[in-house]
């Protein structure tokens, strides 16, 4: 049985191809025995027990086979892994998690190797960590979160080459600053695929697919392809993320630098890129699919909607391609790791992508809900950084769909209770700027396309902030009249 699950594996990672510069994704590689290497037999615990006995700067090598009983193993500084073809790290849906960062490795000097771990053609499958967690978890590596604004010569991160996470309990791989996912496959895990954080996590040439497949977990809350909490300077080039139960890529309280090109977007339940509560991201040149085929079709059950719980929800304000919630951000925060106060203005550019087939376009969703960090959630604009729509442009894009191309909506209630005990509502005029403030210029539509804007836009403002809440559909010729597009 196991040799033949390790045939289907092989199959699906060779035949999962794309145009990127390396046409493999997951554990496709054959690499020979480096000189030197410790040979690790497919035996159980031979890998854990070799780690705890060797040194730092060893490379081990497994041997084609199933490798069970090996669990929080923790490599030591420039621990090179490398599996042979058909080298399989098996959980046996018991043990919690396989890989994890040691905080004791010794950082690397400026002059020395970036990585100080590397894992190589591994099949990672069937370890059980808890929710929100993940079979490998280098999510501590790099000099740490505290650092991630400061300092810019992180190098004490994770290189993942060509591994593949399958049929994990909740998530594969979670990386953490200056870490590098490259060629890698996440599928079928429970909840997500991957999870990254910290400064300068980088996933290179990756296909995350077919993760939370019974949705089993809410996808407002952390399920899909990909999750990123707590970033900067986060890159996303070329690969694939589809068929997931949730968005494709989300970013969630993250700061500026975030870079998504390149990619693929298609068939998830949820949009291909959700950017949320963010300083500033760019989406560049990347295609984007069938997306958010739950809210198209408004199937998205009451449990999985935290506001509509209407029996049809879809489409609803959460609908797109690409959906931007609370996008771009600008304030002053005092850092106290750094020992420092930061002012910043984000940027949220989203240009030249093509948008084919689509259930919806580039919707974009505003609420008073304050600073970008996780500790400033409560916080709102009485103090620290605001999140809101100011400083997104929408540039030379090509825009096919079926649903809205385009929104602009504000939810009329603040996130947090105000200095007087007050959840809302926000005041009109300041529902009127945030409508105002994304740009869109230049992008091309197809001629059936609708819009969904505020009532209170169409008359050109309002002194209701509850005319701002609600919404109405506009063709584009009423949505150029708005500012948006005007030629």
């Amino acid at each position: 049985m196991n040799v033949l699950i390790s045939f289907l594996i092989a199959f699906v990672f060779v035949t999962h191809a794309h145009a990127g510069p390396d046409p493999s994704y997951g554990a496709t590689l054959t690499p020979a025995m480096p000189e030197g290497a410790v040979e690790i037999p497919a035996a159980p615990g031979a890998l854990a027990a070799a780690i705890v006995s060797h040194g730092p700067h060893t490379t081990f090598f497994l041997r084609a086979g199933v490798h069970t009983g090996n669990a929080e193993m923790r490599p030591k500084t420039g621990s090179v892994i490398i599996g042979e073809a058909g080298a399989i790290l098996d959980g046996g849906n018991v043990a919690k998690h396989c890989f994890q960062h040691d905080p004791g490795v010794i950082p690397y000097a400026a002059s020395a190797p970036r990585y100080v771990v590397t894992l190589r053609n591994l099949v990672v499958r069937k370890y059980a960590p808890p929710d929100q967690q993940c079979a490998v978890m280098a999510e501590g590596s790099g000099m740490g979160w505290g650092k991630a604004l400061s300092d810019a010569a992180d190098r004490n991160g994770w290189l993942v080459d060509h591994c593949a996470f399958v049929s994990n309990r909740a998530g594969g791989l979670f990386l953490g600053s200056a870490s590098t996912a490259r060629n890698c496959l996440a599928s079928a895990n429970g909840q997500v695929g991957f999870k990254a954080t910290g400064r300068r996590a980088e996933l290179l040439d990756c296909r995350s697919t077919g993760n939370n497949p019974d949705r089993q977990y809410n996808y407002f809350v952390e399920a899909g392809g990909v999750k990123c909490w707590s970033a900067k300077d986060l890159l996303v080039e070329c690969g694939e993320y589809d068929h997931n139960g949730g968005f494709g890529l989300w970013t969630d309280y993250t700061w500026d630098g975030n870079v998504i090109r390149n990619a693929s977007f298609h068939d998830n339940l949820r949009a291909g890129v959700s950017i949320e509560m963010t300083v500033g991201a760019e989406i560049a040149q990347c295609e984007f699919r069938h997306n958010d085929t739950d809210g198209m079709a408004g199937r998205i059950p009451p449990a999985f909607r935290p506001w509509d719980k209407s029996p049809a929800s879809g489409p609803d304000l959460w609908t797109g391609e690409i959906f931007l919630f609370d996008a771009c951000a600008s304030g002053t925060l005092a850092n106290r790791d750094a020992q420092a106060v930061q002012t910043f203005t984000g940027r949220t550019w989203i240009h030249n992508n093509r948008i084919a087939n689509g259930g919806g376009g580039i919707v974009m969703l505003y609420q008073d809900r304050g600073g970008v960090t996780p500790s400033a959630v409560l916080q709102g604009s009485k103090d620290g950084p605001i999140a809101g729509l100011r400083g997104i442009v929408i540039e030379d894009n090509d825009i096919d769909c079926s649903g809205y191309a385009g929104s602009v909506n504000i939810l009329a209630n603040r996130d947090y209770s105000d200095a007087g005990g007050s959840w809302g509502p926000i005041p009109a005029a300041q529902a009127k700027e945030e409508f105002e403030a994304p740009i869109h210029r230049h992008n091309r539509y197809s001629e059936s396309a609708r819009f969904c804007v505020p009532k209170a836009a169409m008359r050109g403002g309002g002194d209701s902030v509850w005319d701002w809440n609600d919404r109405a559909d506009v063709d584009l010729s009423q949505w150029q009249e708005m500012g948006k597009d005007r030629r």
